[in-house]
């Protein structure tokens, strides 16, 4: 027995409904799909395809859009005039400002970690008793 399948792709699955919808149309009263409602999976075929259509379009959209994002902020705080850059050098500009209390950057909306402190060391172990 021969193994039909379906394709599980959606620009597949769409192209054959269109060719069974055309082949349905071409054969009229003679098709033997007359059963069927036929119409119905056509306007859903064509909704599918309308939607396949905008999908791609968004993905393509969303790709250029995080792509500029991505210039935009620059690979690293080297790369001049991006956004990692800025933030970098001010950073640096408040940590010479208030230094010895670094806590001020917290009010810059910078998360400040008290842990780990420049020149901090760590606390000595305890000594072990038998």
């Amino acid at each position: 027995m021969a193994r039909v399948n379906i394709p599980r792709n959606p620009d597949d699955l769409i192209a054959l409904a269109k060719s069974i919808g055309a082949k349905h149309a071409a054969d009229a009263a003679a098709s033997p799909l007359a059963a069927l409602n036929m119409a119905d999976m056509g306007a859903k075929a064509a909704t599918a395809d309308t939607q396949n259509l905008a999908s791609a379009k968004a993905y393509r959209d969303g790709e250029l859009a995080t792509q500029n994002r991505d210039l935009a902020l620059g690979a690293d705080k080297t790369t001049q005039g991006t956004v990692n850059c800025y933030v970098s050098s001010v950073r640096d500009v408040l940590l010479g400002l208030y230094k010895g209390n670094e806590q001020k950057l917290g009010e810059w909306g910078f998360t400040v970690d008290q842990s780990a402190q420049a020149g901090a060391k760590p606390a000595p172990a305890a000594a072990k008793t038998p």
